[in-house]
């Protein structure tokens, strides 16, 4: 008997050690999740001629025809239906098979750049190729490599000021796990998720709010929700979502994240279109990282 509750305390005892990463500091980490489908604003005409009822339902009379491609505006969505505005202010009714739901932007203003841009102060940069020591990091089982992401220059003190004006570019690491959540969509065979700066400008003032701050939510004190941010800085969008995670580097808050069915879910969303990532130095988890998505179908 004595040696069966012995070798039980051994086993706990094994278990307990190797469920353990082999290395610990105490540095935390942290991921959450959240999504949103916006209200529909607008619509495009998909069929050749699309038929404008008085009313919600074929059994209404006609009032209206609309052509290919052109866009009203929406009231609100019934069913199946949307109930529009005419050119002429005319309410009326569109069968919902006729029509996608789009996103309006003001002429010209894509919001969208290619090419990095450093502006996180050298020494403060969350190298993916980097592995501290006595680092534990819990929910990342797996260690993926990456070439573009293991192998930048530190880059230049370029501050930025996120709140006044316009954004130039994503920064280095930005741009590195931009490049991870493109890898990871062109797996599932799913279109590259474009960066809108003006997104990345709101990603970075939440990143820089919960470590301002000391909290780690979607919902933040000053803010609001994620959705209602994203509104009070004017973005617009169909669907939207938000990762927010606490890490030491790029490469492990991505594995974090992949290995999460919430923010996977977000990551690999085939509504999404663009996406803003802002990262910021914390002393508590290393770099916080907020990927704020939408969709701006056109």
């Amino acid at each position: 008997m004595k040696f069966k509750y012995i070798l039980v305390v051994f086993i706990m005892s094994f278990l307990m050690i190797s469920c353990n990463a082999p290395e610990d500091t105490g540095m935390n980490t942290d991921e959450s999740s959240i999504f949103e489908v916006s209200d529909v604003q607008h619509i495009k005409i998909t069929s050749d001629s699309c038929d404008v009822k008085a009313g919600v339902g074929d059994n209404f009379k006609k009032i209206d025809k609309l052509n290919k491609n052109e866009i009203v505006n929406v009231l609100r969505q019934v069913d199946d239906w949307y109930v529009v505005q005419l050119d002429n202010n005319e309410i009326g009714a569109v069968q919902g098979s006729d029509a996608k739901p789009v996103v309006i932007e003001d002429e010209g203003n894509d919001n969208v750049q290619q090419q990095p841009k450093d502006d996180v102060p050298e020494g403060q940069r969350p190298e993916s190729s980097e592995t501290p020591q006595n680092q534990d990091i819990p929910q990342t089982p797996g260690e993926g490599t990456n070439d573009q992401a293991n192998n930048n220059q530190a880059p230049k003190n370029q501050n930025t000021q996120e709140n006044d004006g316009n954004i130039a570019a994503l920064t280095n690491s930005e741009q590195q796990m931009l490049n991870l959540v493109n890898q990871e969509r062109q797996k599932n065979n799913l279109p590259k998720l474009k960066a809108d700066l003006e997104v990345t400008k709101v990603a970075r003032v939440k990143s820089q709010d919960m470590v301002d701050n000391n909290y780690f939510s979607h919902y933040s004190p000053n803010y609001g929700s994620p959705f209602e941010m994203m509104k009070s800085f004017g973005i617009d969008y169909l669907h939207a979502g938000e990762n927010l995670a606490g890490n030491s580097t790029v490469q492990k808050a991505h594995t974090a994240l992949m290995n999460s069915s919430g923010h996977r879910k977000n990551i690999l969303s085939p509504d999404f279109t663009h996406i803003g990532i802002g990262i910021k130095p914390s002393d508590k988890y290393g770099y916080m990282f907020t990927q704020m998505f939408i969709s701006k179908p056109k």
